[in-house]
């Protein structure tokens, strides 16, 4: 019986991917009863369905966005959210691993977790196995992963693809998020981060992230959006796109 979703989106990440299946091989029967793997491929050239499949992985599925719309990561959360089958999801980027020691402890506290909290989750460094730091040296879990249920993750409207084309607009999640949920810290359970100088395609490379970013823009789709009378409205699951597998 599934009760979580693992999900998260795919663009142009062949390898990362490899080393997620690798991992899920990893997983213990009991995961792999209980957790599914729900995987949106955000219209990449390199379609995420082409990736070699081991055997001995998890409930698995992928959906494909139709259209290669720069930096619609959200929007390809939005759809894995909505084709999971959880009452819980585990929402995070390729570039975070659940290894087999982490899937177990997760499911371990699942019972105790509350359903009016949006928990964010430990993180580890890949090469080192050390904890993630700021630069004041304290931990710094990942600012997109949580756990949290997939009623929560639909109170919000999920995220808002008005502002689909634009790097860094997570902060405006978490601050709907925790202005309805609880904020929780799952600090026995880590992710485990990996970048690109350890697999050449961890993240995306194709596109510009800061440096991309125009003065004022989000600011300018608000004051469009309020413009509009759509002030308050949520825009999800506008692309289309299909079940790849």
């Amino acid at each position: 019986m599934t009760m979580l979703s693992m999900v998260f989106p795919y663009y142009r990440n062949p390898q990362q991917l490899a080393l997620q299946y690798a991992e899920m091989t990893r997983w213990s029967a009991k995961a792999k009863a209980q957790i599914e793997v729900v995987i949106v491929d955000d219209g990449s050239p390199e379609p995420a369905v082409d990736v070699e499949r081991p055997d001995g992985l998890p409930a698995l599925r992928i959906y494909r966005v139709l259209e290669d719309r720069p930096w619609f990561q959200n929007g390809a959360r939005n759809i894995a959210a909505h084709e999971a089958k959880g009452t819980w999801l585990i929402s995070t980027d390729i570039d975070h691993v659940l290894t087999a020691e982490n899937a177990d402890a997760l499911l371990k506290r699942m019972h105790r977790l509350d359903p009016e909290t949006a928990y964010m989750l430990h993180r580890v460094e890949a090469d080192t196995g050390l904890p993630t730091l700021n630069a004041k040296g304290k931990p710094k879990p990942h600012p997109n992963s949580f756990v949290l249920t997939r009623d929560m993750y639909w109170r919000l409207g999920g995220y808002d693809e008005w502002f689909t084309g634009i790097y860094g607009t997570d902060s405006m999640w978490r601050a709907r998020l925790y202005a309805v949920a609880k904020q929780g810290f799952l600090k026995h359970v880590a992710l485990t981060r990996y970048w690109r100088g350890l697999v050449p395609d961890a993240s995306t490379t194709t596109l510009p992230r800061k440096e991309g970013r125009v003065p004022g823009e989000k600011e300018a789709i608000a004051l469009a959006k309020k413009a509009a009378g759509k002030e308050d409205e949520i825009l999800s699951l506008s692309a289309e796109y299909e079940r790849a597998l």
